[in-house]
């Protein structure tokens, strides 16, 4: 069974991953468990163990990913995840940093550059990567051929008193990943324009493709997608919010059994450098951005 050492108890998502282990008759019971949970409000963290059975509440990040076979990096803000993440890919632990990566692409790289020279496995996406509806999706994409245009949609951000949470790396990610899957790599470039309402960008690939991103400033709880190719299309509405979350933890476990990353951790670092570049490109009145130059 593999071990879970969890640093973070300010998220939902925590609960959210633990209970799928922890509790008896859930999804991914008896395949892991987390063993070990850390949050800076140690109260909280103490709270959470008590509920979803979590052993020991460890005294620091250190402690929590001390005998463990699998780190998770599960703090509800991207500002918090670089240095305990740097911490578990250093001492060679099979990694999984939550949404958003980092709040900053350069601290991205340096991770991805860390678990390389460790030969650390790493993992951070949206959980919407692994949605139902994204799955029941992807076998039927061959049959449109060629694809040409992805356009998602999503809140721009976070409906919380933290104004973290106004970050927007912490809600952006989920729009940026659903397009990502559709489309799969190669993003090149990205213009913006921005107006009270929303950021529209406009992602441009080597090979012709284009995705468009709506980030919404208000709207209701949605993540959109519809995807075009020359013989076919197909729309998508993710509301099974519990199922991403098993289909995402399946694929966590599943790295620290194996010691492989389901998919290159450069698709997470493209996923950042899209917002980074739809970002610039808004504050710069709509100039492409190429990601290369990032």
């Amino acid at each position: 069974m593999i071990r879970i050492g969890m640093i973070g108890a300010d998220s939902t998502h925590t609960e959210s991953y633990t209970k799928l282990v922890n509790l008896p008759g859930a999804p991914l019971f008896g395949r892991a468990q987390v063993v070990k949970l850390w949050g800076e409000d140690r109260a909280q963290a103490q709270e959470k163990a008590a509920l979803y059975q979590i052993p020991e509440v460890a005294a620091s990040p250190a402690e929590a990913i001390s005998g463990v076979d699998l780190v998770m990096i599960c703090n509800r803000y991207g500002d918090d995840h670089t240095a305990p993440a740097r911490l578990a890919i250093a001492a060679g632990l099979p990694t999984f940093v939550d949404k958003p990566f980092a709040n900053d692409f350069a601290e991205v790289q340096a991770l991805v550059a860390l678990a390389a020279q460790k030969g650390t496995p790493l993992m951070s996406c949206s959980a919407v990567r692994y949605a139902v509806e994204v799955m029941a999706l992807q076998p039927r994409l061959a049959e449109f051929g060629p694809l040409n245009l992805a356009v998602t949609s999503g809140p721009a951000a976070g409906d919380f008193p933290n104004p973290r949470a106004r970050h927007p790396f912490f809600y952006g990610t989920h729009p940026v990943e659903l397009l990502h899957t559709l489309l799969g790599p190669g993003a090149e470039a990205v213009s913006t324009q921005r107006s009270a309402r929303c950021d529209v960008g406009v992602v441009d690939y080597a090979d012709g493709r284009q995705g468009v991103i709506n980030l919404l400033q208000k709207s209701p709880s949605l993540y959109h997608g519809v995807v075009y190719g020359e013989q076919g299309w197909a729309e998508i509405e993710i509301r099974n919010w519990e199922q991403f979350y098993v289909g995402t933890l399946e694929r966590i476990i599943g790295m620290a059994e194996t010691r492989n990353a389901p998919v290159p951790i450069e698709w997470a670092v493209e996923v950042i450098g899209i917002l980074t570049a739809l970002l610039r490109s808004a504050a710069n009145g709509g100039q492409r951005v190429r990601l290369s130059e990032l």
